[in-house]
């Protein structure tokens, strides 16, 4: 088993905040982006931790989730867009998310994902407003 590694993105700063991935080429809808390690963090369900809150994913993805984890590699680094060209799945088997594109995503186009509805962004983490 080995983790997929991607050579067409960069990390560089970003118009929407901080710093963000960009594509260094153009990137086709369904390629996979990025493959990710993470960490999980010793945060159980119903507790908050704010040490890297607005960095954490939950895992596996959805409602039963059951760890808060930070992605290795770019992963905690993908800006929130309410109109995202990229998503993240969850690989049970491998322990990793993976990132993958939505839609054709361009030469430095940023990759943005969804981070979540109201829910995501009640619990304490940063919100910035896309003019």
């Amino acid at each position: 088993m080995e983790i997929q590694k991607h050579n067409k993105i960069q990390v560089k700063k970003s118009p929407i905040h901080g710093w963000g991935v960009f594509a260094t080429e153009d990137i086709k809808e369904g390629e996979l982006i990025e493959e990710c390690l993470f960490l999980r963090l010793p945060v159980k369900r119903g507790e908050t931790n704010y040490t890297l809150f607005d960095y954490t994913f939950v895992y596996p993805k959805g409602e039963n989730w059951v760890n808060h984890i930070i992605a290795l590699g770019y992963g905690s680094l993908y800006n929130h867009s309410e109109t995202p060209n990229a998503t993240w799945e969850d690989d049970l088997e491998k322990e990793t998310i993976r990132f993958i594109a939505l839609k054709p995503i361009g030469k430095d186009e940023e990759i943005v994902t969804y981070y979540g509805d109201e829910n995501y962004w009640s619990d304490g983490r940063s919100h910035i407003d896309l003019k």
